[in-house]
């Protein structure tokens, strides 16, 4: 058996006196699409957050392949190879296209201040490797055909992609999307579900929280569920669908 290329052990966070995610073990293996669902307030975001370094753990450890990353910063765990989306659109509304793609590429530059002051060799080299990342970046999201128009400008399904194209400019081998489907209407769902597929066939990795129960049936090898900080169940789709500790946190002990 290989080892995850994420897990969590035993992570817990508290807010002063209130668990919002506990004891939770978890993983990602190579290749995989796996899914974080629950209900409001069940701790999926917290969680994601301490995966990639918004909080440090209460407890528990973070693992990336084999490296302890517990406490790591978002930076360092970006350059390690792991990226994410957020739950609400967070686009530079003053940058073009290219340039909300080119800031994901810049993690990989490595330039200094006085090259930036005074555009050195080194400055202008990096700014080419930058582009030429988000360029690709663009192209693999469908979105290269007018990148110099604003970010804000795209219709919201297509500022979802351009937040997929800023992650993937980065270079990850692992995708953290927070609710890639907020806010899209049937169609936009649908082209973004064969979009993720489309994007696992690429090598990369994914783990997902999402409310759009047919995309994560549709999408997910496996799916944890969380409910109040505490993992109530994982497991294939067909087998979450069926489970009566995830029908009564979805719906209710009467349903």
């Amino acid at each position: 058996m290989s080892t995850p290329v994420l897990r969590t052990e035993k992570v817990t966070q508290r807010f002063g006196g209130l668990v919002a995610v506990n004891a939770v073990d978890m993983h990602v293996d190579q290749g995989e699409i796996v899914g974080l669902i629950g209900p409001n307030g069940a701790g999926k975001t917290t969680l994601f957050n301490c995966i990639t370094g918004q909080y440090t753990p209460t407890e528990g450890k973070i693992y990336f392949h084999d490296k302890d990353i517990t406490g790591m910063t978002p930076y360092q765990i970006t350059e390690l190879g792991m990226c994410r989306t957020f739950q609400n659109i967070k686009l530079f509304p003053h940058m073009t296209i290219m340039e909300n793609a080119m800031v994901g590429a810049h993690t990989r530059i490595k330039e200094n201040l006085w090259d930036v002051i005074f555009h050195t060799k080194a400055y202008k080299k990096g700014e080419k490797q930058a582009e030429e990342r988000a360029r690709k970046a663009l192209e693999l999201t469908g979105l290269s055909d007018n990148p110099y128009y604003y970010g804000t400008d795209l219709p919201y399904g297509k500022q979802r992609r351009l937040e997929i194209a800023r992650a993937i400019a980065s270079d990850p081998e692992v995708l953290m999307f927070d609710e890639p489907a907020a806010g899209m209407n049937e169609g936009e769902t649908a082209d973004l579900t064969e979009f993720i597929r489309e994007i696992r066939g690429l090598g990369y990795t994914i783990l997902l929280i999402e409310h759009d129960m047919r995309l994560v049936m549709n999408l997910c090898d496996r799916i944890y569920v969380l409910d109040h900080g505490t993992l109530i169940a994982s497991g294939k789709p067909e087998e979450i669908k069926q489970n009566p500790l995830v029908i009564e946190a979805y719906l209710g002990k009467k349903a």
